[in-house]
C-alpha cells in the first residue's frame, strides 16, 4: 500500500489518478484511431480498450519491479529481511490497481453499448497469467537494475516499443511477416490475444491456448526466480 502511496504522492489528485490514467490513454487512442481507420471492426473500442488495460497493467507493474531493490536500498543494508519479499510487494501493489483498471474497463462499456457474455468470468484467468508474468521480469529486472541502471532507462523504451508489437491497435488475422513472428514469441501479445477471444469474440480459448501463455509466464517466473536467488547475496554490496 505504500508503494501506491509514493507513487501518488504531491499529485492534486492523488489516488484518482490510477483510473484516469488509462481512460484517458484509451479515450485520446480511440479517438486517433477510428479516425485514421478506413474501416472499423465491431466492438472495436471494446478490442482496443481490452488490449490497453493488459498493456498499462503490464507497463505498470514491471516499470515499478525494475526500482522495487533499489528504492529500498536503506532498509536492504539495515535490516535483514528475505530480498525476495520486495519485487513481491512491488507486485501486490500493481494487484491492488488492476481493481482500478477493471472498473475503469467494466465502467466505459455501456457508453459503447457493449454487453459481456459469460465467457468473461475467464478474465481473472488471464490477470492471474499476467501476474505471474509481471512478476519473473520483476525478479529479472531488478536484479539488473541493481548492477546496470541503464536498464530502467532501457526497459520503459521497450515499453513503447511493446505497445506497436503487440494486438491492441491491430488484429493478428491482419498481419503477417515480421510483426506476425515476433507476435508468437510475445507473451504479452498471447494474454492479450485470450482477453480478445473471452471478451470480444466471446468465445473460451482452446486448451493450447491457454497451455502456451501458461508456459510462458512460468517460464519466465521460474527463470526470473532462479536468476534472484543466484545473485541475492551480492545486491546489499552493489545497491
Amino acid at each position: 500500500m505504500m508503494n501506491i502511496k509514493i507513487r501518488f504522492k504531491g499529485t492534486y489528485l492523488g489516488f484518482a489518478w490510477a483510473a484516469i490514467e488509462p481512460a484517458l490513454t484509451f479515450i485520446l487512442l480511440y479517438i486517433v484511431f477510428t479516425s485514421i481507420r478506413s474501416r472499423t471492426e465491431e466492438n472495436f473500442a471494446i478490442y482496443l480498450l481490452t488490449g490497453i488495460m493488459i498493456y498499462h497493467i503490464f507497463s505498470r507493474g514491471t516499470l515499478g519491479g525494475i526500482t522495487s531493490l533499489t528504492g529500498n536500498r536503506g532498509i536492504l543494508q539495515s535490516v535483514k529481511i528475505n530480498k525476495e519479499f520486495f519485487p513481491v510487494v512491488s507486485v501486490a501493489a500493481t494487484c491492488l490497481l488492476i481493481f482500478i483498471e477493471v472498473g475503469v474497463f467494466f465502467g466505459l462499456m455501456p457508453f459503447f453499448n457493449f454487453i459481456p457474455n459469460w465467457t468473461i468470468v475467464f478474465l481473472p484467468l488471464v490477470l492471474a497469467l499476467l501476474v505471474i508474468l509481471i512478476l519473473g521480469l520483476s525478479y529479472i529486472l531488478s536484479v539488473l537494475h541493481v548492477f546496470v541502471k541503464d536498464i530502467q532507462m532501457l526497459w520503459g523504451i521497450l515499453i513503447h516499443a511493446l505497445f506497436f508489437i503487440t494486438p491492441i491497435i491491430w488484429y493478428v488475422k491482419d498481419v503477417s511477416g515480421i510483426l506476425l513472428a515476433i507476435h508468437k514469441i510475445n507473451p504479452v501479445g498471447h494474454i492479450v490475444e485470450l482477453a480478445h477471444k473471452i471478451v470480444v469474440f466471446r468465445e473460451v480459448p482452446v486448451l493450447s491456448e491457454w497451455l502456451y501463455a501458461l508456459a510462458f509466464s512460468i517460464g519466465i517466473f521460474f527463470v526470473g526466480f532462479m536468476i534472484f536467488i543466484k545473485f541475492q547475496e551480492r545486491i546489499v554490496e552493489e545497491i
